[in-house]
């Protein structure tokens, strides 16, 4: 059963191919079979996709200084979003369920600024709800 932190489970479902490496790739591919297939353990801290991620020291993100700490808070909002608590557990499903609405807030938050916005917008499921998002795109 995989672990998740919260932004994960928004943003894994624009997925498309794209990441650090190689074993980074492999790894996220990984770890969305298997949480297509189950349950999926939620987490507020480095999970399944952090395990590859070079980026990762001592199960802590240092993509920058404060990084950590942002990704914290925003697995919290992710979580509070989609109306899930951490420690449970929830199926791929239901994630991809609840995310149409809550996406014009996270979009608005979160994706405006991100540095994988580009590689996200390639993905089908992204493109349909920025639709809904701003209609007259």
């Amino acid at each position: 059963m995989p672990a998740l932190r919260g932004h994960h489970l928004i943003c894994l479902q624009f997925f498309e191919g794209e990441g650090y490496s190689a074993e980074f790739i492999g790894n996220l591919k990984r770890v969305l079979k298997s949480a297509e297939t189950g349950e999926i353990d939620l987490r507020i801290t480095a999970d399944d996709v952090c395990e590859k991620c070079p980026y990762l020291n001592n199960t802590r993100c240092r993509y920058s200084e404060d990084a950590e700490e942002g990704i914290t808070e925003m697995d919290g909002k992710a979580l509070a979003l989609l109306n899930l608590s951490p420690d449970a557990r929830v199926k791929w499903n239901e994630v991809k369920r609840r995310t149409p609405g809550v996406f014009p807030v996270w979009y608005e938050v979160y994706c405006t600024g991100c540095s994988w916005k580009a590689a996200c917008e390639k993905n089908s499921r992204y493109r349909l709800l920025m639709s809904f998002q701003c209609p007259n795109l």
